[in-house]
């Protein structure tokens, strides 16, 4: 059972001393201590993860319909403007204002205890963890010269490379993990993941090794193998036990699914209609006859015209941005799947990551000799497909109790308890399904070397789902999936970014280290620039489909 958010998160770290004495000199000290001074016996290192927690995963992490969403194939919305050119601080900003500084705070209050050695090295693995979006979607950012000491605080610190930062990133990790130890007082029930339990603290500091490894295999193969070298499967996240997510809850209103509160907060319109199923990913579904496919998506909508055919069941939405309105008429009026109302229940799994990845990521290791021989991937493989459909099962569980109360937000008349049944029993996952999906090719691995890595990404952007950042980050790295995108009228011309550009404020507050930075991308900070792991010369993969155009809307638009 994970552990549900049971308090509220409203942390209040700066406390008001009281002086009780104002007309004498006797505590002098006392009267010369500024009254707001928070000092260090008054700070509570649990609330601080607590806060982390909370802030980077049940509200900062991606729905998996936001822009990034568009670059790996996820999801696609009607205010799209995926290929827009501009600095994009979000990461950023909740990274350097919530996460590491606190994180930072944490392993500083506790390196001098031997008894909080596990709460110094949980939070050392969450630093890493947070840091690694931020390189990943920046390049070189600050990093060695950030987050110090307020004694030690650089103002202007360097940008240390890509390259620096994964060498730490791994160092980090394996100390910490060797630092846990099962004695040793833990942060209990402050810990919203894992209740403090640092057995399963260790086996995410080796997965997350294991993710942060395979990055870098196309851009440092010898670095990659020596990050997973020590791994067995007894170090790694290898059961939905062991998962690392946070649930949401209903016990006050900011913990709840945020995607809920938008339709509560909404009426209860237009904001499920508003997100339609990427092309790509339904499409790896709908060819494959995957039993996931109904906990992600629902047949088309369209009631429009009856002259033209409006049955076009499961059919997913290229990426358009900022095209000719003639290139969007094919795929409006709700003739293209929006996402199940699953995803919008007030209690679900907010995930970091999961066991099914993990088994992804072995397939992929020993498919190319890096961990394991190509004779071991398709177990690994099929281990990874189990797992991902065993999370699917779970969350249709999770998720149906709280379905017809979800639904009535939408005052749709239709939904009636008879339609209610059918729909959920139409989404169930039943053994049938899934054992027909096994039989099918999909199921095992053949054919080259790359054709067995596409089938091995094909399944782990399903897995991955709602992680948006972390599928970006494989489209960057493998060149999978291939992602069908329009023409674009944008500032990228559809060419998906390959980072985001710094914070512009940083041009003026930190312009020194601005400017050095700069020259390792040829003095010109834009989306385009690869960051140092991605290195693949073939990525991406060219997308075998092409856009529908339409002069006029919906002439000859039958599927």
């Amino acid at each position: 059972m994970k552990t549900y958010i049971k308090i509220r998160l409203i942390i209040v770290l700066s406390l008001t001393l009281m002086i009780m004495n104002n007309g004498c000199t006797k505590n002098f000290e006392e009267l010369n201590t500024p009254p707001n001074l928070v000092t260090e016996s008054l700070i509570n290192v649990d609330l601080i993860l607590t806060r982390v927690q909370y802030l980077s995963i049940v509200t900062g992490n991606p729905n998996g319909v936001g822009t990034i969403g568009n670059y790996c194939g996820y999801s696609t919305s009607c205010s799209n403007r995926p290929f827009q050119s501009g600095d994009d601080p979000g990461v950023w900003n909740a990274a350097y204002g919530s996460y590491v500084n606190n994180l930072s705070e944490i392993i500083r209050l506790t390196k001098d205890d031997p008894d909080l050695v596990n709460k110094k090295a949980i939070a050392r693995i969450m630093k890493v963890w947070a840091f690694s979006k931020v390189t990943d979607t920046y390049g070189d950012i600050p990093y060695s010269e950030s987050c110090l000491p307020q004694d030690q605080a650089v103002y202007r610190p360097k940008y240390d490379t890509q390259e620096s930062i994964y060498t730490d990133f791994f160092k980090e990790l394996k100390e910490a993990a060797a630092e846990l130890d099962v004695s040793k007082e833990s942060f209990g029930s402050a810990d919203l993941i894992y209740g403090g339990d640092v057995v399963k603290w260790k086996k995410f500091a080796n997965s997350l090794r294991l993710r942060l490894a395979l990055r870098i295999r196309y851009a440092d193969a010898a670095l990659a193998k020596a990050n997973m070298s020590d791994l067995t499967e007894a170090d790694l996240i290898t059961s939905r036990e062991d998962d690392a997510f946070i649930n949401t809850s209903t016990d006050y209103v900011d913990n709840q699914n945020p995607l809920y509160n938008r339709i509560v907060n909404n009426g209860g319109q237009g904001e499920t209609g508003c997100w339609n199923v990427g092309k790509t990913l339904l499409d790896i579904m709908k060819d494959n006859s995957d039993p996931r496919i109904g906990i992600f998506a629902d047949t088309a909508k369209a009631t429009w015209i009856a002259e033209y055919d409006t049955s076009f069941g499961y059919r997913g939405h290229p990426v358009l941005g900022y095209v000719p309105v003639e290139n969007k008429y094919p795929y409006g009026a709700r003739s293209c799947s929006e996402w199940t109302p699953l995803w919008f229940v007030p209690v679900i799994e907010r995930p970091v990551l999961r066991c099914s990845e993990v088994y992804f990521a072995l397939a992929e290791a020993a498919l190319f000799n890096i961990k394991g021989t190509p004779a071991d991937a398709n177990a690994y493989y099929q281990a990874g497909v189990d797992k991902a459909i065993e999370w699917a099962q779970d969350f249709y569980d999770a998720c149906e109790p709280q379905m017809y109360e979800t639904i009535q937000l939408y005052n749709d008349s239709t939904w009636t308890v008879d339609a209610y049944n059918e729909y959920m029993n139409f989404k169930k996952i039943t053994q049938s399904k899934i054992d027909a999906f096994k039989a099918l090719p999909v199921y095992t691995l053949s054919g080259s070397e790359e054709e067995q890595l596409e089938q091995i990404m094909n399944q782990k952007i399903i897995a991955l789902f709602p992680l948006e950042y972390q599928g970006w980050a494989e489209w960057r790295r493998t060149g999978y999936p291939r992602v069908l995108v329009g023409p674009d009228n944008d500032h990228l011309a559809g060419v998906s970014p390959r980072r985001k550009m710094w914070p512009n404020n940083e041009q003026s507050v930190n312009s020194d280290s601005y400017a050095e930075a700069l020259t390792r991308l040829n003095h010109v900070d834009n989306e385009l620039a690869k960051v140092w792991w991605d290195a693949n010369p073939n990525a991406p993969h060219q997308h075998p489909g092409t856009v529908e155009w339409r002069d006029q809307p919906w002439v000859g638009a039958k599927k």
